[in-house]
């Protein structure tokens, strides 16, 4: 699935103009902090977005891929150009490729962080942002489930998210199938919704989050994971074995408060 530049752009926009809707503190304050970032964007918190994209499209593009050159092609000064002669070994050519690319990448570099997402103040784009079709999806839960149930006063239960979501993306089947649409399977289990409705609210805060600090999508996800994996292999050490020593011969099990460690460290009797 290869998106327009147009339509990735716009699911920016629109979770940006979500962070101007958010209560979140941290949210709110880089909005305040990023404010310079988005400045050359304009007016992008109303009106059409059509007219938005024709008023700001130059400041976005696609970032570019390999290709091979032909003759009498243009060499563009943002790419790393090189010739080789065929006499050259394809093992030489490539030590050769490495050393004059490395000097070359090293010295157009300048921040590495700035330059992840901003060029000289426009937008660059990988062709693999924005490639998952769920998009759309989780734009309309964090406009019509997440934002509007963290706006109450009382905190919502997850419950609450689960219900809301099964109703509004419900609303969007009547003229569609639901085969693939998120929470209309009426064979799902709670369980799964419950997970589903995790994952959904997760990601709507962190893309709301990546948007306001301008590196939108970012890790929505992979954060996620990432620290709950990392929290885990803290609080439960691998286990250690020693091959050939039967089970019983380790002692100085360590145990939770409540229940058994299963990832506790054995330790060998000597």
């Amino acid at each position: 699935m290869d998106n327009s530049l147009k339509s990735k752009v716009k699911i920016w926009v629109y979770f940006l103009r979500l962070c101007h809707q958010s209560s979140d503190p941290e949210i709110q304050r880089n909005l305040s902090r990023y404010r310079d970032l988005y400045e050359e964007w304009g007016n992008y918190q109303a009106g059409s977005y059509d007219l938005w994209w024709k008023q700001h499209s130059h400041l976005f593009r696609k970032r570019q891929s390999v290709a091979r050159l032909s003759s009498g092609d243009a060499i563009d000064s943002k790419n790393f150009t090189i010739s080789f002669p065929f006499i050259y070994a394809p093992t030489t050519a490539t030590r050769i490729f490495k050393r004059e690319y490395t000097k070359a990448f090293n010295d157009q570099r300048t921040d590495q962080k700035k330059t992840k997402r901003v060029y000289g103040g426009s937008y660059e784009l990988n062709p693999n942002d924005f490639q998952v079709a769920q998009f759309q999806y989780y734009l309309k839960f964090c406009k019509d489930v997440y934002l509007p149930l963290m706006g109450r006063d009382i905190k919502p239960k997850l419950k609450d998210f689960v219900v809301a979501a099964t109703e509004k993306f419900y609303e969007k089947t009547k003229q569609t199938s639901s085969r693939r649409i998120p929470f209309t399977n009426s064979t799902s289990s709670y369980e799964i919704l419950r997970r589903l409705a995790t994952r959904y609210r997760s990601y709507s805060y962190n893309l709301m989050l990546n948007a306001s600090k301008g590196i939108f999508p970012g890790d929505y996800e992979e954060n996620s994971i990432k620290n709950q994996v990392e929290k885990r292999r803290a609080e439960y050490p691998l286990r250690k074995f020693e091959k050939g020593v039967p089970r019983t011969k380790y002692t100085n099990f360590k145990k939770r408060e409540s229940s058994y460690d299963m990832y506790a460290t054995r330790k060998k009797v000597d």
